[in-house]
């Protein structure tokens, strides 16, 4: 699904500052209020966005970081990863093409992790791992580029499909819903009538 330029200018601007007012980011990109709240919160509901939130520097709070390489099955990635949903110390995961899982994690101590790689030890379907301190940071930004021609990559509300060409879209409720082909939106549809008192 295509992004406008009014999207890519309300992308950067809350790149560049995530607290600005939607009344100050109408200001800045030129339009209106209203659209540019209808906009983030399409964005929102889209995945687009995923919150707001401070930009904290751990090695000034007196944290430490890693970077952990996992390798595993790769039809076992999955469940390796599931292992690292509730810690608190686990960052990110990324799911690697060479099947390996990536972790960055940050810890308040350095015992903590020693006590961290004693448990990547206990997982039977890691078959091995690396860990390696953050010593510096030449650069960090945000993964995400915010660039003319961007598009979209939106799930089917049917049947979940990634769809990185245009979709169907219907109005339910006051919302978009997007469809990836004439059968999911036929499917839609019949589900809706179903549901109709």
């Amino acid at each position: 699904m295509s992004l406008d330029e009014n999207d890519i200018n309300i992308l950067t601007v809350l790149q560049e500052n995530g607290r600005l007012s939607f009344r100050q980011i109408s200001e800045r990109v030129k339009i209106s209020v209203p659209t540019v709240s209808n906009k983030i919160g399409t964005m929102e509901r889209l995945g687009i966005i995923r919150g707001f939130r401070a930009d904290l520097d751990p090695e000034r709070l007196g944290e430490m970081s890693v970077v952990v390489t996992i390798k595993a099955r790769p039809a076992e990635l999955a469940q390796v990863a599931e292992h690292f949903t509730d810690d608190i110390a686990v960052r990110q995961v990324f799911f690697l093409s060479s099947g390996r899982l990536l972790l960055v994690c940050t810890f308040t101590g350095a015992h903590a992790v020693n006590d961290f790689a004693a448990r990547l030890g206990t997982i039977p379907e890691v078959q091995e791992y690396e860990i390696a301190n953050i010593i510096g940071v030449g650069k960090e930004e945000d993964r995400a580029v915010v660039a003319p021609g961007l598009r979209a990559v939106v799930p089917c509300q049917q049947c979940g499909r990634q769809m990185r060409e245009e979709p169907l879209r219907v109005r339910e409720n006051g919302l978009d819903v997007y469809l990836c082909s004439p059968t999911c939106l036929a499917a839609f549809q019949s589900r809706g009538a179903r549901s109709a008192p």
